[in-house]
């Protein structure tokens, strides 16, 4: 069992101060789209998603339920790899509208005649300049630089643009999430595992994990999972699934994980629900380090490269 000292404890309560208000940003966000008309619009057609880091994550998710919902064309792009898409509507997320990667990316699609969404935390960003129509959620921008509120806020407000799912009780499902205990799973290896769009989400719970307690876990779409890197599992594994209970082509993976002497961890109620966990879990396993997430080392709350 990992015990905690007082600093820990006190490390621990920064840390967790902005994931538990997270019901809240949920309610926040679903009423900001509840009201919006312009960014509503003008999504649709094919879609590209532009976001580095935990945004990327975002994209990823995003792009699958465009698909799934809509049935058109959709795809994530790291804004470094970016190559115009004329015609396509392009949706840039960023926390602080700052990265200079994304917002070249931005200027270049806007030079194509493309329809540009910024869906951006802090307000009166650089990046506004490039966006015909702006998703703005102060509310959820973290003062830190590890992402926690921002991505779930993201990541709801985008569902509920693409789907017609009715996400009214998601607030609530968080709040009875936010009982997780992570000190249950001690396993010093991580793999985090989701399929369609569930596999944004795995990645971003592996990118928050390594950002906030400096460790390296692994995220896999699932069904890929069994391609090679099951090879590394046993009994100091945690498999933590993202996909629904009633997946029956991913229990088979995590019946074939199990048999390995991993851990799994099934996700319970909405996949978001699980993020928001899998954000506690980092948070937990920062402070049983003493790692103060605010001011991780080597990282900085914006990528601004100088002009070159």
């Amino acid at each position: 069992m990992i015990e905690f000292d007082q600093a820990d404890r006190e490390v621990s309560v920064e840390i967790e101060a902005d994931i538990r208000s997270t019901p809240d940003i949920v309610r926040q966000a679903l009423n900001v789209v509840a009201q919006d008309e312009r960014v509503a619009s003008l999504l649709s057609g094919e879609v590209l998603f532009l976001g580095s880091g935990s945004s990327h994550c975002i994209g990823l998710a995003a792009a699958r339920l465009y698909e799934d919902a809509r049935g058109l064309p959709a795809q994530a792009l790291l804004p470094s790899e970016y190559r115009p898409r004329p015609g396509w509507t392009h949706v840039a997320t960023s926390r602080t509208g700052q990265t200079t990667e994304l917002i070249r990316a931005m200027q270049a699609a806007k030079e194509t005649g493309a329809r540009v969404i910024l869906v951006v935390g802090d307000a009166g960003s650089p990046a506004e300049r490039w966006a015909d129509a702006v998703l703005p959620l102060p509310f959820a921008s973290e003062t830190g630089v590890v992402q926690t509120r921002f991505i779930t806020a993201a990541l709801t407000a985008l569902r509920a643009l693409i789907t017609s799912e009715d996400l009214s009780e998601l607030p609530e499902a968080v709040e009875r999430g936010l009982s997780f205990q992570p000190e249950e799973f001690e396993q010093p290896h991580v793999v985090y595992l989701g399929r369609g769009w569930r596999y944004g989400l795995a990645r971003s719970a592996a990118l928050t994990l390594q950002e906030a307690a400096l460790q390296v876990p692994e995220s896999h779409q699932t069904l890929d999972y069994r391609h090679g890197p099951i090879a590394a599992a046993d009994e100091n594994t945690l498999i933590w699934s993202f996909d629904a209970p009633e997946d029956e082509v991913a229990a088979s993976v995590l019946r074939d994980a199990a048999a390995t002497g991993a851990t799994i961890r099934p996700s319970p109620d909405d996949p978001l629900v699980s993020l928001v966990q899998a954000q506690l879990f980092a948070a937990h396993r920062a402070a049983a380090q003493g790692i103060d997430v605010a001011s991780p080392r080597n990282l900085t709350r914006a990528v601004v490269l100088p002009n070159r």
